[in-house]
Order: C-alpha cells, then structure tokens, then sequence
C-alpha cells in the first residue's frame, strides 16, 4: 500500500521541485537598467557666406538670325552664261556672283541709241525750221506791202480808165495769195512750241528707254548688296532666266544676330538696364569656338501663349563660327546686384529658403532669389540676397530631405565658396 502510494507521488513531487527552481531562478535574475534615447545627427557640408557684388546669368537658347537676308532674282529675260560662287562661300561687295547672256540686250540697247539719235535730229531739225520761218516770215511780210501797192495802182489806173480790170483782179488775187503766205507762216511758228514739245517728249522716252536698256545691260553682271555667305544658288550655266526668277540668296555676315526668348520675369530687369544704357553682353561656345554677343533690342512684339519676348543679339565675335538658323546655347548676363552671395543649387529649398549652422541645429532663413551665374567649369550656382545672412555664417550646402529648423546636424566638410 504504501509503496503504491510513493509510485504516484514521486513524479508529482518531481515536478513540484523543477517549477520551484525555475521559479527561484526567474527571481535571482539581475535586473539591467533601462538605455536613454539619443537623438540622432545628419551629416551636412557647409560654405562660408561672403556678399558682395555678382552678376546673375541667364542660360537662353537662340536661333542665329540675320536682318539682311536677300534673294537675289533677275530683272531681264536671258541665258546664264557663268556662275561665280558656290553655297557656303563667303563674298565680298565687289565680287561678282554670276554673268547673264547679255547679247539680247545689247541689241536692245542699239535699237534704243538708234532711235534717240533720230529724235535728236528731229529736234534739231525743228529748231533750223523755226529758225527759217522767222527769216522767211520778214520777207513774205515785204511781198504782201508791195502786193498791196500794186494793187493800189492797179486800181488807181483802173478808176482813171488807163488801166484794165482785168489787171486789178489779177494783183488782188496775188495780194490774197501773199496774205495766206504770211498767215501759213505765222502759224508755222507758232507751232513751233508745240512741235518742239512732241519731239522733246518722243526723245525723253526713248531716253528712259535706253537708260532701262543700259540698266537691263548693267543686270547681267549680278554682285552681292553686301558682304555675307552664299546660302543658296538656284540656277546654272544654260538656263533660262526671266524677270522675278531667284539665282542666289545670302545674308549680311557683319549684322549675324541671336534670337533667344527671354522669360516674362526677367524682362522688367532686361528692359530697365536697356533704358539706362547698359550694354548686356551674351556669349556661346560653337563648335569650340567662343562667340560673344551684345543685346541689341527686344522684339516690339510677343506671341500669344509665348513665355516671353525674343530679344536681338548683335554678334560682334565669332560670327564666321555661325550658320544662319542654327540654334546655340548662349549664356546673358544681366545687370550686378549688391549684397548678395551665389550657392550651389543643393542649398536652396523651395524658392525662398535655406538653412545657416547654428551650433549644432539648423536654422532656416529666407532669402530673395536674383538669378543663377554659370561659369565656365559648369558648376551652376543660385544667386540669394537676404539681410538675414551676415558674412561670419556658415550655409548648409546639403540637401536633406526631412530639413526643418533645430534640426541636429554635424559637419562632415566644407563646400568651397
């Protein structure tokens, strides 16, 4: 009975005593005490700030325009008997372009002198004929005064009976005569006015007509109105041209410009320092070669939806580098601004903020945007003016995505100026 009874009470008491040990372990157990939270620091790179005078820079995309851009077309009907250029090649003034056939016109030309020659001696024949009408016109005026007498003696002698009637009717038909003669005369000079006029109008047109001849004679020897480049030929040796036909275009290389639209926010800057006189320079980099520019004037015009208006820069270097309607990419530089400093582009947040080291925290401040400046090396900066930035402060240049201001940072570099 008894060791019945241990059988079933030894496990229980086995188990009784590992779950007192346990027990007593969990209880023995050293207590750790609990670790503060420390709050973390991001790694920035600052850059001293240091105002003073910069001048901001716009980056413009410009279409290479000219305002002397011709074609050349013919102003006679002829052959081409030779031309003198290629597309792409540069002229000067005097450089003759191409020749037309000019024999058509030569014979144009004679048939013009001919006919002025014979209204040159049509005038000069007028003139000997007024000049004789007035000499003849005194001795026909001395015919009628002695036909006149003989008809007073004829009647005298008729009305004394010694002469006949038939002698009288015969000196007053030749006292009629005589006065029709002087009056045919005096009419014959005054027309001479008259004459003298037609003749001197037929030899005025035949004048312009062979002055237009010697002119078409001129237009078969075609020269450029300027230097420039050729930028087109339209016709060969052996066609046939006509007046209004287009032979050769070109454009004026000594007044190239840029076309480039400037935005609307920085036209108010652009047009205030135009007012005052100030020479806004641009310059590009074409094909290796530096191209630099001066802003001539804004268009008087601006499209509907445009973002701007197109400003007119005068190319004065670089401009044989530039074929006319190629874009480039030109950098404007705009009127210097006082006070102010040019950061990297990561310092900025939104458009009007950034972040100066205080001890260890960030602080915000805000700033008025000017502009940006874009050296050569590439490294492109925003120009900021705030009466918040003192020179002894130190600009976070890194961009942090939860930047906000006490926010902890340390410094892991510095950012040149």
């Amino acid at each position: 009975m008894f060791s019945r009874i241990f059988r079933i009470a030894l496990p229980l008491l086995i188990v009784a005593a590992g779950i007192g040990g346990m027990t007593a372990l969990v209880k023995s157990k050293p207590e750790r005490e609990p670790l503060g939270a420390e709050e973390p620091s991001w790694p920035v790179a600052v850059t001293a700030i240091e105002p003073g005078t910069v001048t901001p820079q716009l980056v413009l995309f410009a279409l290479v325009d000219s305002p002397r851009v011709t074609h050349l077309s013919s102003a006679v009907t002829a052959d081409v008997e030779a031309v003198d250029v290629l597309e792409g090649e540069q002229v000067l003034l005097d450089d003759r372009l191409l020749a037309l056939d000019d024999r058509e016109i030569r014979l144009v030309l004679a048939q013009r002198d001919a006919e002025m020659a014979g209204f040159e001696a049509d005038l000069e024949h007028e003139t000997l004929r007024h000049r004789n009408n007035l000499a003849a016109l005194k001795h026909e005026e001395e015919l009628l005064v002695l036909a006149r007498r003989e008809v007073a003696r004829a009647r005298d002698l008729a009305e004394r009976k010694v002469g006949s009637q038939a002698s009288l009717d015969k000196v007053r038909r030749d006292e009629e005569r005589q006065m029709l003669a002087v009056e045919q005369r005096r009419l014959a000079i005054r027309e001479h006015d008259s004459r003298r006029k037609q003749i001197e109008a037929k030899l005025a047109k035949a004048t312009a007509q062979q002055s237009q001849a010697m002119l078409d004679l001129e237009r078969t020897r075609v020269y450029p109105p300027f230097a420039g480049r050729i930028t087109e030929v339209f016709v060969s040796p052996g066609n046939r041209v006509r007046p209004g036909d287009r032979l050769i275009a070109l454009f004026d290389s000594d007044m190239l410009e840029l076309r480039a639209q400037i935005p609307l926010r920085y036209l108010p800057v652009v047009r205030a320092a135009l007012d005052r006189g100030e020479r806004l320079t641009a310059r590009a980099l074409v094909d290796g070669e530096e191209v630099h520019a001066v802003l001539h004037r804004l268009t008087a015009r601006v499209d509907r939806g445009s973002g701007g208006a197109d400003g007119l820069f005068r190319v004065t270097q670089g401009s044989a580098w530039l074929q006319l309607g190629r874009t480039v990419k030109i950098v404007l530089g705009l009127s210097a601004v006082q006070d102010a400093v040019a950061v990297p582009r990561e310092a900025l947040y939104g458009t009007d903020r950034v972040f100066v080291l205080d001890g260890e925290r960030m602080r915000s401040v805000e700033v008025e945007r000017l502009g940006e400046t874009h050296p050569d090396s590439g490294d492109s900066r925003v120009i900021l003016r705030s009466s918040q930035l003192m020179p002894s402060d130190r600009l976070i240049v890194t961009h942090l995505p939860n930047a906000i201001d006490g926010l902890r940072v340390r410094v892991t570099g510095a950012s040149p100026g």
